[in-house]
């Protein structure tokens, strides 16, 4: 396999409900919580047509081991997590394959939508890329390719510790 598993997404209704779930249940956390959006993404696109509406949808992630979880709770616009809500409700969205070289990743990205995976959501925040593929046919679930680049501080840490 090229790159490394080094994230796992679940899509809420509710990301505050769900961190909180999660650190009073599991000790999950704490977690890191962006608002995704217009204005702090770029080169939005989704099923391959630029984004040009408004649109937001909060992140929230931690490390457990190696690992990085992620709630996803979408806010508005068009993106994957709505249409994942609207066909399953909740729960396991993706894995996350990170290849730090931006070029071996984007070759890989096309070596796998020639073989039936194309992007449908990709975009920028700060130096970090993401392309979402569509897998879940012949894969069972949603990849997410990347290139794990740094991005800025969270807007807020929950919980307060």
């Amino acid at each position: 396999m090229k790159g490394e598993i080094k994230q796992i997404a679940i899509v809420v209704k509710d990301v505050n409900k769900s961190m909180q779930n999660y650190w009073d249940m599991l000790k999950i956390g704490p977690w890191d919580v962006r608002h995704l959006c217009s204005d702090t993404v770029r080169d939005f696109k989704f099923h391959g047509e630029e984004v040009k509406e408004r649109f937001d949808f909060i992140c929230a992630v931690c490390w457990v081991g190696n690992i990085e979880m992620e709630l996803i709770q979408p806010i508005e616009g068009p993106n994957v997590y709505w249409e994942f809500l609207e066909k399953k409700g909740e729960g396991l969205h993706h894995f996350k394959i990170v290849l730090k070289d931006d070029e071996a990743l984007a070759e890989y990205v096309e070596e796998l939508s020639e073989k039936g995976m194309p992007v449908t959501q990709t975009g920028w925040i700060d130096n970090d890329v993401h392309y979402y593929l569509d897998s879940e046919e012949k894969l069972g679930i949603i990849v997410e390719m990347g290139n794990g680049g740094k991005i800025g501080a969270p807007a807020y840490v929950f919980p307060q510790v």
